[in-house]
């Protein structure tokens, strides 16, 4: 006994010595601590030693096909090669996608309101690469550029089988640190209303993702890229976000086809289902979505769909939020024809429906007079003792950022960023001071219940 205590204290101090008890949890500790007895070795560092010299072999094989990305600004000329409006990009991580045909994907936050790009390999080459798409909806871009001398590419693995637990490692240039790299585990799963992008289907990790690890990949031990890294939350630790490889190569072959992602088009607005709606509807709480508007002329409308209808699956996919459904419609290409089942009236039936282009629905919206900035119009409420203070949404445009995220006619706004609102005026007051591309979080009244919203100000 004496001499496993003792062995298990010399394998605490080596996992405390490789830095690695910073991301390991208790579980994870426990069962390389069991490896340790369960396998012979040589030597004083056994299976630690394998470990490590397998992390050092998986490190050298993805990082020369990570690159970083900064705005490109021709010599000789300030601002040359940048656009006359907007921000520039900001820098960023890159991986090598295609080495063959010089493609590179990234954030679309990186590469945003540029067509080029400096891309700076690992051996120090400078390449000025071109954007060839770019899709705000999912943070994804894809970069090409032409090389004389051949790329090195990573295999993209399949997302669908990444578990809480595993092993990952980021590479990536925080704070313009190139090639870093950094070690933790998959933390959770099919993260969303995270209000990082209108298509959230998130991996979270702890391993350390920093400004500048946008666009940098996430592998499996196998050196396997599972996730693009797109952001963390700058006031907690260890909790960074990485976008599901499968859903990368997904928009990366529409990107490169045709320059932007086509997505499928329903035309209804929907809501969670509430343990007060799963009652009326004979359903049951959090399965499926409510549609609360069916659009006039749309693929759901002539289908016959109505308010009411509960949507329980779509092609088989089980539907149990909002944001749920909105992935499932935006991976179908327009044009096909999709089951739906669905409950109405406590009945279950399946609908047939033909889904159109997102992008015809959003023209004719764009080309209306805009209710606001943000995609919706507050009025005064009437006087009413038992209502809360603020102002109350009178009109919502249902493919603005608000209406894709839930907000409602007869919501009532009762907090911006904190303040409380009292009246119009209040509230112009308050978004007025917010500048463009920063966050808006209001605090949403509705049906006796409160609830978070988060925005930004694109305009």
């Amino acid at each position: 006994m004496p001499m496993q205590k003792n062995q298990a204290l010399k394998i605490y101090n080596e996992l405390r010595m490789l830095n690695l008890l910073q991301n390991l949890s208790m579980k994870l500790l426990f069962f390389v601590v069991a490896l340790f007895f369960s396998f012979p070795f040589s030597g004083e560092a056994g299976i630690l030693e394998q470990v490590e010299n397998e992390l050092v072999e998986l490190a050298d094989k993805v990082r020369p096909a990570v690159v970083s990305l900064s705005p490109y600004i021709a010599k000789g000329a300030i601002g040359d090669g940048l656009p006359n409006k907007g921000r520039p990009a900001n820098a960023g991580a890159g991986v090598v996608y295609n080495a063959e045909k010089g493609l590179i994907v990234t954030n679309s936050h990186v590469v945003r309101n540029v067509n080029k790009i400096k891309v700076t390999f690992k051996d120090g080459r400078e390449i000025i690469g071109e954007v060839l798409g770019a899709d705000e909806d999912t943070d994804l871009a894809v970069v090409h550029v032409i090389s004389e001398t051949p790329l090195v590419e990573v295999d993209f693995g399949d997302s669908s089988k990444v578990r809480v637990g595993q092993l990952v490692v980021a590479v990536g240039n925080p704070y313009g640190l190139n090639d870093t790299t950094t070690f933790g585990i998959i933390s959770g799963l099919k993260r969303e209303n995270v209000n990082l992008s209108r298509y959230e289907d998130f991996l979270q990790t702890d391993a350390s993702i920093n400004p500048g690890n946008s666009g940098g990949p996430l592998l499996n031990i196998k050196g396997e890229v599972i996730g693009i890294n797109t952001a963390i939350i700058n006031y907690a630790q260890s909790i960074g976000f990485s976008i599901p490889s499968n859903m990368v190569k997904h928009v990366v072959e529409h990107l490169v086809e045709h320059g932007e992602v086509h997505r499928g088009w329903l035309g209804v607005g929907i809501d969670p289902v509430t343990e007060e709606v799963a009652k009326k509807a004979n359903g049951q709480k959090g399965v499926g979505v409510i549609i609360n508007s069916v659009f006039e002329g749309d693929p759901a409308d002539r289908a016959g769909l109505k308010v009411g209808d509960i949507i329980l699956k779509i092609g088989g996919s089980d539907i149990d939020s909002p944001n749920k459904m909105i992935r499932v419609i935006g991976a179908i290409t327009p044009g096909q024809t999709i089951y739906m089942d669905i409950l109405r009236g406590g009945k279950s039936q399946m609908v047939p429906v033909k889904l159109e282009s997102r992008k015809k629905k959003t023209q004719p919206l764009a080309a209306l007079p805009p209710l606001d900035p943000l995609g919706f119009s507050v009025e005064n409420p009437a006087i009413d003792t038992n209502s809360p203070k603020g102002v109350l949404v009178s009109r919502v445009n249902p493919e603005s950022p608000a209406g894709m995220k839930g907000l409602r006619s007869g919501d009532m706004i009762t907090a911006v960023n904190g303040d409380v609102v009292e009246s119009r005026t209040e509230f112009d007051q308050l978004l007025s001071q917010i500048k463009k591309g920063s966050p808006i979080f209001l605090l949403v009244w509705r049906n006796n219940e409160k609830f978070h919203l988060g925005l930004v100000r694109e305009n």
